[in-house]
Protein backbone atom coordinates (compact mmCIF):
# COMPACT_ATOMS: atom_id res chain seq x y z
CA UNK A 1 0.00 0.00 0.00
CA UNK A 2 1.58 3.48 -0.94
CA UNK A 3 0.75 5.79 1.23
CA UNK A 4 -1.26 4.61 4.51
CA UNK A 5 -4.74 3.38 4.98
CA UNK A 6 -7.10 6.30 4.99
CA UNK A 7 -9.78 4.42 7.14
CA UNK A 8 -10.45 6.46 9.85
CA UNK A 9 -14.55 6.83 10.50
CA UNK A 10 -14.91 9.20 12.75
CA UNK A 11 -17.75 11.38 12.33
CA UNK A 12 -18.56 10.63 8.90
CA UNK A 13 -22.36 11.71 9.21
CA UNK A 14 -21.04 15.75 9.70
CA UNK A 15 -17.81 16.14 9.11
CA UNK A 16 -16.74 19.42 7.63
CA UNK A 17 -13.49 17.95 5.92
CA UNK A 18 -12.52 14.42 4.39
CA UNK A 19 -10.90 12.60 6.85
CA UNK A 20 -7.12 11.76 5.43
CA UNK A 21 -5.16 11.41 8.40
CA UNK A 22 -5.06 7.72 7.82
CA UNK A 23 -2.65 8.24 4.46
CA UNK A 24 0.72 9.42 4.53
CA UNK A 25 2.25 11.41 1.64
CA UNK A 26 5.42 9.81 0.14
CA UNK A 27 8.38 12.15 -1.54
CA UNK A 28 9.30 13.51 -4.77
CA UNK A 29 11.85 10.60 -5.11
CA UNK A 30 9.20 8.03 -3.76
CA UNK A 31 6.81 8.75 -6.00
CA UNK A 32 9.59 8.98 -8.79
CA UNK A 33 11.30 5.45 -7.66
CA UNK A 34 7.60 4.00 -8.17
CA UNK A 35 6.81 5.63 -11.38
CA UNK A 36 9.89 4.18 -13.15
CA UNK A 37 8.81 2.78 -16.26
CA UNK A 38 5.86 4.13 -16.36
CA UNK A 39 6.74 7.06 -18.88
CA UNK A 40 4.00 5.89 -21.94
CA UNK A 41 1.08 5.90 -19.60
CA UNK A 42 -1.41 8.32 -19.72
CA UNK A 43 -2.22 10.86 -17.02
CA UNK A 44 -4.84 13.05 -16.67
CA UNK A 45 -4.38 16.22 -14.37
CA UNK A 46 -7.15 18.75 -12.99
CA UNK A 47 -7.25 20.97 -9.65
CA UNK A 48 -9.65 19.61 -6.49
CA UNK A 49 -11.06 22.92 -6.15
CA UNK A 50 -12.53 21.98 -2.89
CA UNK A 51 -9.40 22.26 -0.78
CA UNK A 52 -8.07 24.75 1.80
CA UNK A 53 -4.67 24.76 3.06
CA UNK A 54 -4.77 25.28 7.03
CA UNK A 55 -1.22 27.40 7.87
CA UNK A 56 -2.21 26.66 11.65
CA UNK A 57 -1.83 23.06 11.54
CA UNK A 58 -0.05 23.01 7.94
CA UNK A 59 -3.01 20.22 6.96
CA UNK A 60 -4.82 20.47 3.30
CA UNK A 61 -8.73 20.06 4.03
CA UNK A 62 -10.39 18.60 1.18
CA UNK A 63 -14.05 19.45 1.96
CA UNK A 64 -15.80 17.76 -1.09
CA UNK A 65 -16.92 14.23 -1.89
CA UNK A 66 -14.93 13.90 -4.91
CA UNK A 67 -12.79 12.49 -4.98
CA UNK A 68 -13.44 10.14 -1.98
CA UNK A 69 -10.06 8.96 -0.59
CA UNK A 70 -11.66 7.66 2.70
CA UNK A 71 -11.79 3.97 3.67
CA UNK A 72 -8.31 3.53 2.41
CA UNK A 73 -9.44 3.84 -1.34
CA UNK A 74 -9.59 6.30 -3.87
CA UNK A 75 -12.57 6.80 -5.47
CA UNK A 76 -13.51 9.43 -8.25
CA UNK A 77 -17.61 9.01 -8.81
CA UNK A 78 -18.50 12.62 -8.35
CA UNK A 79 -17.06 15.09 -10.09
CA UNK A 80 -14.85 15.56 -13.67
CA UNK A 81 -17.84 14.37 -15.30
CA UNK A 82 -16.63 15.33 -18.62
CA UNK A 83 -12.95 14.26 -17.91
CA UNK A 84 -14.35 10.95 -17.00
CA UNK A 85 -15.96 10.58 -20.14
CA UNK A 86 -12.77 10.53 -22.06
CA UNK A 87 -12.63 6.89 -21.82
CA UNK A 88 -15.17 4.15 -21.91
CA UNK A 89 -15.26 1.57 -18.85
CA UNK A 90 -12.78 -0.55 -20.36
CA UNK A 91 -10.24 1.60 -21.67
CA UNK A 92 -9.64 3.32 -18.18
CA UNK A 93 -7.81 0.24 -16.21
CA UNK A 94 -4.36 1.32 -16.44
CA UNK A 95 -4.54 5.19 -16.73
CA UNK A 96 -3.60 7.88 -14.21
CA UNK A 97 -5.81 10.50 -12.12
CA UNK A 98 -3.87 13.62 -10.23
CA UNK A 99 -5.75 16.01 -8.35
CA UNK A 100 -3.79 18.74 -7.54
CA UNK A 101 -4.77 21.16 -4.42
CA UNK A 102 -6.33 24.78 -5.85
CA UNK A 103 -3.93 27.68 -5.73
CA UNK A 104 -6.13 29.97 -4.30
CA UNK A 105 -4.63 32.67 -2.10
CA UNK A 106 -8.44 32.82 -0.73
CA UNK A 107 -8.12 29.29 0.10
CA UNK A 108 -4.74 29.29 2.03
CA UNK A 109 -2.37 28.61 -0.45
CA UNK A 110 0.00 30.65 -2.29
CA UNK A 111 -0.67 30.64 -5.87
CA UNK A 112 0.98 27.41 -6.40
CA UNK A 113 -0.35 23.83 -6.59
CA UNK A 114 0.36 20.92 -4.34
CA UNK A 115 -0.25 17.09 -5.09
CA UNK A 116 -3.42 16.05 -3.61
CA UNK A 117 -4.06 12.51 -4.94
CA UNK A 118 -2.53 10.22 -7.42
CA UNK A 119 -4.28 7.10 -8.34
CA UNK A 120 -3.79 4.25 -10.89
CA UNK A 121 -7.01 3.00 -12.10
CA UNK A 122 -7.67 -0.01 -11.05
CA UNK A 123 -11.53 -1.02 -11.89
CA UNK A 124 -14.18 2.01 -13.73
CA UNK A 125 -18.10 0.97 -13.40
CA UNK A 126 -21.05 2.19 -15.43
CA UNK A 127 -23.48 2.37 -12.65
CA UNK A 128 -23.38 2.86 -8.62
CA UNK A 129 -25.00 -0.23 -8.96
CA UNK A 130 -22.33 -2.14 -9.97
CA UNK A 131 -19.67 -0.36 -7.86
CA UNK A 132 -21.88 -0.72 -4.92
CA UNK A 133 -21.80 -3.91 -5.19
CA UNK A 134 -18.34 -4.59 -5.73
CA UNK A 135 -17.69 -3.15 -2.62
CA UNK A 136 -19.98 -4.93 -1.05
CA UNK A 137 -18.33 -7.96 -1.65
CA UNK A 138 -14.71 -6.88 -1.99
CA UNK A 139 -14.49 -4.51 0.86
CA UNK A 140 -17.75 -3.77 2.58
CA UNK A 141 -15.78 -1.67 5.35
CA UNK A 142 -14.55 0.74 2.73
CA UNK A 143 -18.28 0.78 1.53
CA UNK A 144 -19.92 1.92 4.99
CA UNK A 145 -17.78 5.30 5.02
CA UNK A 146 -17.77 6.22 1.43
CA UNK A 147 -21.64 5.48 1.69
CA UNK A 148 -23.29 8.81 0.32
CA UNK A 149 -26.70 8.24 2.46
CA UNK A 150 -24.39 8.32 5.58
CA UNK A 151 -21.73 10.22 4.72
CA UNK A 152 -22.08 13.62 3.34
CA UNK A 153 -18.92 13.51 1.72
CA UNK A 154 -19.35 9.98 0.49
CA UNK A 155 -19.20 9.32 -3.38
CA UNK A 156 -21.41 5.84 -3.29
CA UNK A 157 -24.86 5.82 -4.09
CA UNK A 158 -27.27 3.14 -2.44
CA UNK A 159 -29.28 1.45 -4.89
CA UNK A 160 -32.71 0.60 -3.44
CA UNK A 161 -33.68 -2.96 -2.84
CA UNK A 162 -35.28 -2.86 -6.53
CA UNK A 163 -33.01 -1.21 -9.08
CA UNK A 164 -34.61 -1.66 -12.58
CA UNK A 165 -32.69 0.98 -14.30
CA UNK A 166 -29.34 2.00 -12.59
CA UNK A 167 -28.84 5.20 -14.15
CA UNK A 168 -32.14 6.25 -13.54
CA UNK A 169 -31.53 8.78 -9.88
CA UNK A 170 -35.11 7.71 -8.90
CA UNK A 171 -33.64 4.11 -8.40
CA UNK A 172 -31.54 5.19 -5.50
CA UNK A 173 -31.71 6.13 -1.74
CA UNK A 174 -31.63 9.88 -1.08
CA UNK A 175 -27.96 10.66 0.15
CA UNK A 176 -27.22 12.32 3.62
CA UNK A 177 -29.58 15.34 3.90
CA UNK A 178 -26.42 17.71 4.10
CA UNK A 179 -24.57 15.97 1.16
CA UNK A 180 -21.81 18.49 -0.50
CA UNK A 181 -23.84 17.52 -3.75
CA UNK A 182 -27.70 17.64 -2.43
CA UNK A 183 -29.97 15.13 -1.01
CA UNK A 184 -33.46 16.08 -2.79
CA UNK A 185 -34.86 15.44 -6.45
CA UNK A 186 -33.44 17.55 -9.43
CA UNK A 187 -30.05 18.55 -7.58
CA UNK A 188 -26.33 17.75 -8.51
CA UNK A 189 -26.31 14.29 -6.64
CA UNK A 190 -28.49 13.11 -9.53
CA UNK A 191 -25.80 13.91 -12.30
CA UNK A 192 -23.30 11.84 -10.44
CA UNK A 193 -26.00 8.49 -11.40
CA UNK A 194 -25.87 9.74 -14.86
CA UNK A 195 -25.53 12.59 -17.42
CA UNK A 196 -28.67 13.43 -18.66
CA UNK A 197 -28.54 15.18 -21.96
CA UNK A 198 -31.70 16.85 -23.14
CA UNK A 199 -34.17 14.62 -20.78
CA UNK A 200 -34.79 12.31 -18.44
CA UNK A 201 -34.78 9.40 -21.08
CA UNK A 202 -31.45 10.10 -22.23
CA UNK A 203 -29.25 9.09 -19.75
CA UNK A 204 -25.73 8.22 -20.23
CA UNK A 205 -23.21 6.56 -17.97
CA UNK A 206 -20.30 8.29 -16.27
CA UNK A 207 -17.60 6.08 -15.78
CA UNK A 208 -17.33 5.95 -12.21
CA UNK A 209 -13.20 4.99 -11.13
CA UNK A 210 -11.49 2.97 -7.98
CA UNK A 211 -7.80 3.50 -7.75
CA UNK A 212 -5.48 0.29 -7.36
CA UNK A 213 -4.42 0.59 -3.84
CA UNK A 214 -1.11 -0.23 -4.77
CA UNK A 215 -0.84 2.84 -6.90
CA UNK A 216 -2.30 5.55 -4.98
CA UNK A 217 -0.82 8.17 -3.11
CA UNK A 218 -2.29 10.99 -0.92
CA UNK A 219 -0.85 14.05 0.39
CA UNK A 220 -2.58 15.49 3.68
CA UNK A 221 0.23 18.00 3.81
CA UNK A 222 2.08 20.04 0.69
CA UNK A 223 4.98 17.77 -0.17
CA UNK A 224 5.20 18.08 -3.31
CA UNK A 225 4.65 20.86 -6.60
CA UNK A 226 3.17 21.28 -9.93
CA UNK A 227 4.74 23.97 -11.07
CA UNK A 228 2.67 24.21 -14.27
CA UNK A 229 -0.77 26.24 -13.62
CA UNK A 230 -3.90 24.41 -13.88
CA UNK A 231 -7.46 25.96 -14.32
CA UNK A 232 -10.85 24.11 -14.51
CA UNK A 233 -10.48 21.70 -17.55
CA UNK A 234 -7.78 19.15 -17.03
CA UNK A 235 -4.52 18.33 -18.43
CA UNK A 236 -3.48 14.68 -20.43
CA UNK A 237 0.37 14.08 -20.25
CA UNK A 238 2.54 10.89 -20.16
CA UNK A 239 4.91 9.98 -17.42
CA UNK A 240 8.01 11.11 -19.08
CA UNK A 241 9.78 14.24 -19.35
CA UNK A 242 7.35 17.03 -18.97
CA UNK A 243 5.46 15.36 -16.22
CA UNK A 244 8.53 15.10 -13.88
CA UNK A 245 10.42 18.27 -14.59
CA UNK A 246 6.84 19.90 -13.35
CA UNK A 247 7.15 18.14 -9.71
CA UNK A 248 9.30 20.10 -7.15
CA UNK A 249 10.36 19.59 -3.78
CA UNK A 250 7.74 21.87 -1.77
Amino acid sequence: MACGVGCSTEDIENKEYQDLSGWRGVTLRELLSRLVGKVTEEVRIYTVATTKFNKDSKIIGHYGSGPNLEGGLATLCTCKHSMRRYHNCDEWKGKWILGLTSRDKNKGFCGEHYLLYMMKVEQAFESHLAFYKHLAQTNPAALRIKNAVTNRLGDIFMPQAVCTNPLDPRMYEFPHKNHSHGHDVNEDWEDDISYMRSSPAERLPTPLLLGDIENTFVWPKPMIKFELKQNTGNRKLTLGEDFFASLKDA
